[in-house]
């Protein structure tokens, strides 16, 4: 008689468990892409968020279109977010129901001052709602003397300030570089992916909580300007 109980809980988890950990699930890096504007991403789960990152590579000035985004498993793509000063700075995304096996994702743009461009696929996002709400995303920040300072050896060390709003989120940070080495980054930050001279990539995994004031540092380089959102997972 005493089996009961312990066979309901081993066969019922309880209500109010937590939701599925988010996890960056393939990624494809801007050294892999063609120069025609076209990378190739594996992921291995499905109900992903699949996002492109995209940005202009001149030093001083860009005048770059991204006339399309397009992958050869006819998914639809949407924009984001587009960050056009001096130095261009893209989001796009799509949702793929199915795990993607050598999809061919391709940027068609125009225009002068070149363009690189990551892809990778997010698992565990809320895919119906995939961006936290939170109304200070995209935040968009140049390197100004009010967030950086230079060291003594004449890098840059810059803190950025933002807040999500989910129960979890997959945070991104996309940093456009003045001819430099990308972001030294510390935990909970990790390198997603980066272009030493010209841009970089990083993101964190939030733990479960709740609008919390959040924080980024660029360490020992010479950023530009900053992109920053997050992805949000399925309990928010």
């Amino acid at each position: 008689m005493l089996l009961l109980p312990l066979i309901a809980m081993l066969a019922f988890p309880p209500v109010g468990a937590a939701p599925p950990r988010m996890m960056l699930d393939g990624q494809v890096s801007t050294s892999s892409c063609e120069s025609s504007g076209i990378c190739t991403l594996t992921t291995a789960n499905a109900n992903d968020v699949i996002v492109v990152v995209a940005q202009c590579v001149a030093f001083l000035s860009c005048n770059v279109t991204i006339s399309s985004v397009s992958d050869s498993e006819g998914h639809s793509w949407a924009l984001r977010a587009a960050y056009t000063p001096s130095r261009e700075i893209w989001e796009y995304y799509t949702v793929a129901n199915s795990p993607l096996s050598s999809d061919r994702i391709t940027v068609v743009w125009s225009g002068s001052g070149g363009l690189e461009f990551a892809a990778f696929g997010v698992s565990g996002a809320n895919t119906k709602h995939p961006w936290d709400h939170s109304p200070r995303l995209p935040l968009k920040e140049t390197a100004t003397s009010s967030i950086c300072f230079a060291n003594a050896q004449g890098y840059k060390i810059c803190t950025l300030t933002f807040i999500t709003v989910g129960a979890q989120d997959f945070v991104i940070i996309s940093t456009a570089v003045n001819d430099d080495q990308v972001c030294q980054v510390s935990p909970p930050f990790a390198n997603l992916d980066g272009y030493d001279g010209v841009a970089g990539l990083d993101y964190a995994i939030t733990n479960l909580g709740s609008s919390k004031l959040r924080s980024f540092v660029c360490s020992n380089s010479d950023p530009v300007l900053f992109l920053v959102d997050a992805l949000q997972g399925p309990g928010s």
